[in-house]
């Protein structure tokens, strides 16, 4: 098959796109798929993330270097397609980047990582605009907000309820606050090399792993 395509986006940084991106492709390949993460942000965040994983284990996907393509990004995704399963895109944050236009194009499904904040929540509107001109060419693309960094408190289930509101499906999967995610970006590994350490988290993303497999139609692999 040809490989599915997940972009990981949103107008602002500071989100966990990288994060998102780098963890997902981790429990992705973790489970016997083949990944690729496709690093378009100039920024390098999941280049450097890869790098710095020990030459003796490295990080399950492979990081590749995507920033800098524009509106030519599609293209080049597209020499990849017969490769892999899966290609996250670790998005740039803007959503006037050309790489990004050109990342809605192709893909499959969407993710919209936010963290409950003010400032989070209103730049989301801004992508409303770039998502819905992208469904006029890729009809089947879909796009999901993913809650994030969630911590246990008033303003977090305020703005939650809020987005119930918002014309975007949003995830049952929820991500928490945990060191773990930090833990894995530094050793450049994934949440479950960390050990029991970082138990908790890797349910978490295991959770978000199946859920994505089942929005693109696809077997959960235990």
């Amino acid at each position: 098959m040809t490989a599915k395509i997940l972009a990981v986006l949103h107008e602002k940084g500071g989100v966990g796109k990288t994060t998102v991106a780098m963890t997902l492709a981790a429990s992705m390949a973790e489970q016997g798929h083949s990944v690729m993460v496709a690093d378009c942000d100039f920024q390098g965040s999941a280049l450097a993330w890869a790098n710095a994983a020990p030459a003796e284990k490295p990080f399950p996907a492979t990081v590749l270097d995507f920033s800098g393509m524009g509106q030519h990004l599609h293209e080049e995704i597209y020499r990849h397609i017969e490769t892999y399963d899966f290609i996250v895109l670790d998005c740039p944050p803007s959503v006037h980047s050309l790489s990004n236009h050109s990342a809605v194009l192709i893909s499959d499904l969407v993710i919209v990582p936010f963290s409950p904040s003010p400032t989070d929540f209103w730049s989301l509107h801004g992508l409303k605009p770039l998502i819905l001109g992208a469904k006029a060419v890729n009809q089947d693309v879909q796009a999901v907000l993913l809650p994030n960094r969630l911590m246990r408190t008033s303003l977090s289930s305020s703005i939650l309820d809020t987005l119930s509101q918002f014309d975007m499906p949003i995830l049952q999967s929820r991500l928490s606050s945990r060191v773990a995610y930090q833990e894995a970006a530094i050793s450049g590994g994934s949440l479950m090399s960390l050990g029991h350490s970082a138990k908790v988290a890797a349910k978490e993303m295991n959770a978000l792993c199946a859920e994505v497999l089942t929005l693109l139609g696809l077997a959960h692999h235990d």
